[in-house]
């Protein structure tokens, strides 16, 4: 599951109900504010279709205004698409210009070693991919992280491996591409440590029998 908390600047509602996910919701198009419209990190809000406090606020949510919004970011598989945003929590009364942009992806991992990029800025640059809960499919973009990071980048980095990353959403749009360029800046990021091939199994230590056996299931 991958955890968003960000001010969505609303731009328009979506007239027809959308069913995604197995849900109905009401939804809208909106964005992470930027300079310009090449930069900003586009949405499709999704707002559960139940009457209730977060229903009323959402509906109430006047455009051209942002909110606060927590919720869970989905990636699809098409990069031309915006970003799905699951609202858990909203909040419309903050000040305006109040920014906030801020990202954990909770089930990434890396891509192969051909893909790391040291770029002049000083950042490091690696394709990633996450994947839809308990699904194949899986979205491509990049983790970029600070250059301070490196040492314990390249010790971390193995291709497949899952990680965890804490950082903000970026896209950027080039005028006429369909397209966008979508990364994840790393504040910071955990991997699970490695273990010897040893340990992995515990049939290979001790004499007890039945690890690497399945019984049927029992019907209760």
């Amino acid at each position: 599951m991958n955890f968003i908390c960000a001010t969505i600047e609303l731009k328009d509602f979506v007239g027809d109900p959308i069913n995604a996910y197995g849900l109905d919701y009401c939804g809208a198009n909106a964005a992470v504010p930027a300079n310009s419209s090449a930069s900003e990190v586009r949405f499709r809000v999704l707002c559960y279709d139940r009457q209730g406090p977060k229903l009323q606020a959402f509906l109430d949510w006047k455009p051209g205004t942002r909110a606060l919004i927590t919720g869970n970011l989905v990636f699809n598989d098409d990069p031309s698409q915006p970003l799905d945003l699951i609202v858990t929590t909203l909040e419309t009364n903050i000040p305006q210009e109040m920014y906030c942009n801020q990202v954990i992806l909770g089930n990434a991992f890396f891509g192969k070693p051909e893909t790391i990029k040291e770029r002049d800025n000083g950042t490091i640059a690696c394709k990633i991919g996450t994947t839809l809960d308990n699904s194949e499919v899986t979205t491509w973009l990049w983790m970029e992280t600070h250059a301070s990071r490196k040492e314990k980048f390249y010790d971390r980095h193995r291709s497949g491996r899952h990680c965890c990353i804490q950082g903000y959403i970026r896209e950027w749009r080039t005028e006429g591409d369909d397209g966008c360029y979508r990364a994840i800046v790393s504040h910071d990021f955990s991997t699970r440590k490695d273990q010897d091939k040893s340990r992995r199994n515990p049939q290979t230590g001790g004499s007890a029998s039945g690890y690497s056996e399945v019984d049927p299931t029992p019907v209760y």
